[in-house]
């Protein structure tokens, strides 16, 4: 039986951060005389330290808004406890505290801040139960928010700051997505997607080149904000993921789109014909000819990132590529017929079995411009870089690795992309990816987790 690794976790910059803002806490505690309790500004600037710098912000303002609301209506309660209701009275300021729950929450849900809801109701009993029959209750309530809104601010300037690091600006980090970023569960790591967002955020140029449309891209990416567009379906369009649309699309050339569809009729065969119509990816299907293609389509069909219409060519729109899903013979058959024709120069056929069952096969039909590494230069030049970082693992990122200036493989990558490659990642696990493009954008002894071929060159 194999036995369990146990994972030693490391000291990261959340804790180091959280340690020095709880010291600051204490320091500005110190220079105002030791005035207030510094209790509080420690726990607001522990709670407010986030990894990413945009959650940190959210934090602070629900909890300075939670605070508030939570010492206005403790004050209000206060108020009545002493002035309207007697000293002996204990169950009905029990009661009156109790009530004051509902209006708290409901502020906060008025002002469609429900994550502040739990803060309120905690300085609200702090107020009234703790420190109710305090000298000075009202004292303590501007105490509280004071401290609060401290360590927030202390919380805030420690996660923005930022030591001086030399950063190689002149690279444009281009990486595949399934097996680079993505496991066979389809799911990225959540320290990939935590580093990747920081590294974003630090002014890194970084792009994925995928086989998947860009809707499918989406749906895996989750809130990763990319800033730069995205390169989707083999290579065939450059989409921008923040504007939703389609920036490039090299589609089949309108003449051969249809002169193809035709045979796949004369031929008596179903294909998808994925379409681009208004910055909207449609997938044209008909009459299906065998299980294997029907099941592709009930699949499909429930992302709500795909639009399935049943239907002939359309004519409007831009070819991007024809699907045909049948045994490998018939593919290979295919593929050949459409080859006899005077236009199959201009095309670019790719077969797939990583996805169908065991006999069967996804033909693939792109213009031949449709490719990562020519979409990698588009891109590049568009951008003004002057440097190409790749990384990648399977056949349809091995041009793009060949092309770059730097390409690095996966550990678990095909032998032909370990081949054509610089490096290769020592460890298995797709976090190396992102750590990788930390070390060669922010540059250390970036060699510690790569393995590099005898017979290739020093990184950059």
């Amino acid at each position: 039986m194999k036995e369990k690794k146990i994972v030693i976790p490391k000291i990261g910059m959340r804790m180091i951060k959280s340690s020095v803002a709880v010291f600051i806490c204490f320091l500005i505690h110190m220079l105002r005389g030791g005035e207030g309790d510094p209790f509080y500004s420690v726990i607001a600037t522990i709670l407010c330290m986030q990894p990413q710098v945009e959650n940190s912000r959210k934090v602070a303002f629900n909890r300075i808004f939670g605070t508030l609301i939570g010492a206005m209506v403790g004050i209000f309660v206060l108020l009545i406890q002493q002035n309207v209701i007697p000293a002996n009275w204990i169950l009905v300021k029990y009661i009156l505290v109790s009530f004051a729950i509902i209006p708290t929450i409901y502020i906060t849900l008025l002002f469609k801040k429900p994550t502040a809801s739990y803060i309120s109701c905690v300085v609200l009993m702090s107020l009234t139960i703790i420190h109710g029959t305090d000298s000075s209750p009202f004292g303590f309530a501007y105490n509280r928010v004071v401290e609060t809104i401290i360590g927030i601010l202390v919380s805030l300037a420690v996660n923005v700051a930022q030591l001086p690091r030399r950063r190689q600006k002149d690279l444009l980090l281009v990486t595949g997505l399934d097996g680079s970023l993505v496991g066979e569960d389809g799911k990225m790591g959540g320290y990939t997607h935590m580093e990747l967002n920081h590294l974003i955020a630090d002014g890194a140029a970084i792009t994925i080149a995928t086989e998947r449309t860009p809707a499918s891209l989406l749906s895996v990416l989750g809130d990763v904000k990319l800033n730069l567009p995205v390169i989707a379906m083999d290579g065939a369009v450059i989409f921008d993921t923040n504007e939703k649309r389609y920036l490039r699309c090299e589609a089949i050339p309108e003449e051969y789109a249809r002169k193809i569809y035709h045979l796949f009729e004369k031929e008596d065969k179903h294909c998808f014909v994925n379409i681009v119509l208004e910055d909207v990816l449609l997938i044209f299907y008909g009459n299906f000819r065998n299980d294997v293609e029907k099941k592709l389509y009930m699949d499909m069909r429930r992302s709500p990132y795909r639009n399935y219409v049943y239907g002939e060519l359309p004519e409007e729109g831009e070819v991007v590529y024809f699907l045909f899903v049948d045994t490998i013979e018939e593919a290979e058959k295919m593929q050949k017929r459409i080859k006899q024709e005077p236009y199959a120069q201009e095309l670019l056929f790719l077969k797939d079995t990583s996805e169908t069952p065991q006999g069967y096969c996804h033909l693939k039909i792109y213009y031949k411009n449709a490719t990562k590494q020519f979409m990698v230069a588009r891109l590049r030049e568009h951008l003004g870089f002057t440097k190409t970082v790749a990384f990648g693992s399977n056949k349809n990122d091995i041009q793009m690795l060949r092309c770059a200036d730097l390409s690095i493989a996966m550990k678990q990558s095909i032998e032909q992309a370990k081949e054509v490659s610089d490096y290769v990642l020592k460890r298995q696990d797709l976090d190396t990816v992102a750590k990788t493009m930390r070390q060669i954008y922010e540059p250390v002894i970036w060699s510690k987790g790569l393995q590099k071929p005898e017979k290739k060159g020093t990184l950059l």
